[in-house]
C-alpha cells in the first residue's frame, strides 16, 4: 500500500478509538442528575461559572474602555475559542474538552470594545442541533444511547484554537481538519480541505509559523491506533506544500516546537488501551520514561529519538538551536493528571485542584543524543512569545501565572518570565478571577516590546473582562480594560488580527 492509499484508508477508518460508542440505560438516568447537581453547586461555588456554558450566539454589543487603548491596537480584534455548548436537552457533558466550539470577537476602537460570538457550525453541531440532543460520546464524556461515530468528523467540536490565514479564521480541533470562519461575521464557511486524500485526517490545534512564515503542523495518528505522526508543511497562505508520515511513540501529543531546522515533540509515558472514551483509555505510566522526537524540516524524517523525564506538556514556547544544542521552552507538569483526571467537569466545587505547570526548558544535544530538563518553580501555562523571533534565542516568555496566595487551583495572574535571568514580571487579578491566555502584539522591532491582550472571568461578580497590558511593565496593571455585562465560559486559545 502506498502512502496515498494508506492516508485514504486512515481517513475512512472508524474512530472508535477516538470516541467509542457506549450505551447504557443507567447513564441515561444518572446524567440529568449531574446537570442538576452542577446547577445546585453553582449557587455555592461561583467558580463553576467558568464552565456553565452558553446556549446561543451573541449579537454585537459595545462596552467602553476604562483607561486608554494604545493607538497601535485600534482597529484590531481579539478572537477566542473554547467549549461552550455543554448542555443540550438537560444533558451536560462531564468533561471540559467536549463542549462545542464558540468563537468570541472583541473588536477594538478608541472608545471601547464590540463583543460578539458564534458557535462553529460543525457537522456535529448541526446534526445534534437538529436532533436536539447530544448524539456521540466525547473525548471524556459518555452520552446515553450514543451513536457509533463513523469517523473523527462526527465528533469534531472545533473548540480549541484559532489560526488567521488567507483572510480566513480557522477554528481548530485535534483529530480532524479545521473549519473556516469569516473573521468579521464569524459565520462558518465550511471545512478546510488541504488535499482530498487528507480529508478526515487529524490536524492539531497548534500549527506554528517558522522564521520564513511557512506553517507547520502535525496530526497524531495514535487517535486511530497507529504509532505515527502526520507532518504538514503549509505556505503562509495556508496551502499545502508537503506532508509525510513518520514513526512515533503511541502516546499523546498536543503541541510541538519549531526551530529553523527541526520540529521537536515530547511524548509522555501514556499508554492507550481500552476505555469508554478516549481519555479513559489513557493510562499514566509514571514508572516509565517519556520520549523526545526530533524531525528534520528539510527531509521530513526523524533524526533523533531519545528517552526523557516522565512528565506532561500541553504547550511549548519558543525554541532555537545554538551549535548542536536545541533549547525548547515548555510548560512542564510532573504527571498527566491535568489531562487524565483534573479537567473533568465536577459538580462539587473542587474543579481546578490540579498541580500547575511550571516554566521549563528542555535542552537537547543533537551530537551526543541526550536531553535534560531545566525546570523552575514559576507557575506558567498558555505560554506565548514574540513570534517574530521564532527559532531565535529570546529571553521573554509570557503566560498565565498564579500568585502565591491564590485560594483556588486555577491561574489568577499574567506574567512574563526572563528565562536567562529568572526575573518575573507579574500582575495578579485577585482571588476572584481566573485569567485566560495573554496574546502578544509587537509595536517595535525590539523583541518583547509591545502589548499583551487577554480576557479574564471574575466569577464572584459574574463579569468577563478584556485587558490590555504593556508587555514590559506588566506589574503596573492594565493600561485599558472593559467589563462585559455578563460572564463568558472559559476558553483555550485565541488570535489577534
Amino acid at each position: 500500500m502506498n502512502r496515498r492509499d494508506f492516508v485514504k484508508a486512515l481517513g475512512v477508518a472508524g474512530c472508535s478509538t477516538l470516541a467509542p460508542s457506549f450505551s447504557l440505560h443507567a447513564f441515561a438516568e444518572q446524567r440529568p442528575s449531574f446537570n442538576e447537581a452542577f446547577n445546585q453547586q453553582l449557587q455555592q461555588h461561583p467558580i463553576l461559572r467558568g464552565w456553565e456554558g452558553l446556549t446561543q450566539d451573541i449579537s454585537p454589543r459595545h462596552f467602553s474602555w476604562e483607561g486608554k487603548l494604545p493607538e497601535e491596537l485600534r482597529g484590531k480584534s481579539l478572537y477566542r475559542n473554547g467549549p461552550a455548548r455543554v448542555v443540550l436537552s438537560g444533558e451536560r457533558y462531564t468533561h471540559w474538552f467536549d463542549g462545542d466550539g464558540f468563537v468570541h470577537r472583541y473588536a477594538f476602537d478608541a472608545k471601547g470594545v464590540t463583543h460578539s460570538g458564534k458557535f462553529v457550525r460543525t457537522q456535529k453541531f448541526v446534526e445534534e442541533t437538529k436532533a436536539n440532543r447530544f448524539l456521540y460520546n466525547g473525548a471524556g464524556s459518555i452520552v446515553p444511547n450514543s451513536k457509533l461515530s463513523k469517523n473523527a468528523e462526527a465528533v469534531n467540536t472545533a473548540n480549541i484554537a484559532l489560526l488567521p490565514v488567507n483572510n480566513e479564521l480557522w477554528a481548530l480541533w485535534e483529530a480532524a481538519m479545521p473549519y473556516k470562519l469569516n473573521p468579521n461575521s464569524l459565520v462558518t464557511e465550511g471545512q478546510v480541505s488541504l488535499e482530498s486524500a487528507l480529508d478526515g485526517m487529524p490536524f492539531s490545534a497548534h500549527p506554528h509559523a517558522d522564521s520564513t512564515g511557512n506553517l507547520w503542523n502535525f496530526g497524531d495518528l495514535s487517535f486511530f491506533g497507529h504509532a505515527k505522526l502526520m507532518i504538514y508543511q503549509l505556505t503562509p497562505r495556508g496551502k499545502l506544500s508537503r506532508y509525510a508520515m513518520v514513526d512515533a511513540p503511541k502516546s499523546y501529543v498536543h503541541d510541538f516546537a519549531v526551530t529553523d531546522n527541526y520540529l521537536v515533540f515530547y511524548f509522555p509515558p501514556i499508554q492507550k488501551g481500552r476505555g469508554e472514551t478516549l481519555i479513559s483509555s489513557m493510562n499514566w505510566q509514571g514508572h516509565q520514561q517519556g520520549e523526545i522526537l526530533v524531525v528534520d524540516k528539510n527531509t521530513l524524517t526523524p533524526v533523533l529519538r531519545v528517552p526523557f523525564d516522565a512528565g506532561f506538556v500541553f504547550h511549548f514556547g519558543n525554541a532555537w538551536q545554538e551549535g548542536n544544542t536545541l533549547t525548547v521552552n515548555a510548560c512542564w507538569y510532573h504527571n498527566a493528571d491535568i489531562m487524565l483526571n483534573d479537567v473533568k467537569m465536577v459538580s462539587d466545587g473542587t474543579i481546578g485542584k490540579h498541580d500547575r505547570s511550571t516554566a521549563a526548558q528542555i535542552r537537547i544535544n543533537l551530537s551526543k543524543k541526550t536531553a535534560y530538563l531545566d525546570n523552575s518553580t514559576t507557575p506558567m501555562e498558555f505560554v506565548q512569545f514574540d513570534n517574530r523571533f521564532t527559532g531565535k534565542a529570546t529571553q521573554l516568555q509570557f503566560g498565565v501565572h498564579a500568585s502565591k496566595h491564590v485560594t483556588h487551583g486555577e491561574y489568577n495572574s499574567i506574567a512574563s518570565v526572563n528565562t536567562q535571568t529568572g526575573h518575573l514580571d507579574s500582575f495578579s487579578f485577585g482571588n476572584n478571577v481566573i485569567t485566560e491566555e495573554p496574546l502578544f502584539v509587537p509595536v517595535s522591532s525590539k523583541p518583547g516590546e509591545g502589548y499583551l491582550v487577554n480576557t479574564g472571568l471574575d466569577f464572584v461578580s459574574g463579569n468577563t473582562y478584556c485587558y490590555v497590558f504593556n508587555a514590559q511593565h506588566i506589574a503596573d496593571g492594565p493600561v485599558a480594560q472593559v467589563k462585559l455585562d455578563s460572564y463568558m465560559p472559559l476558553g483555550f486559545h485565541g488570535a489577534i488580527i
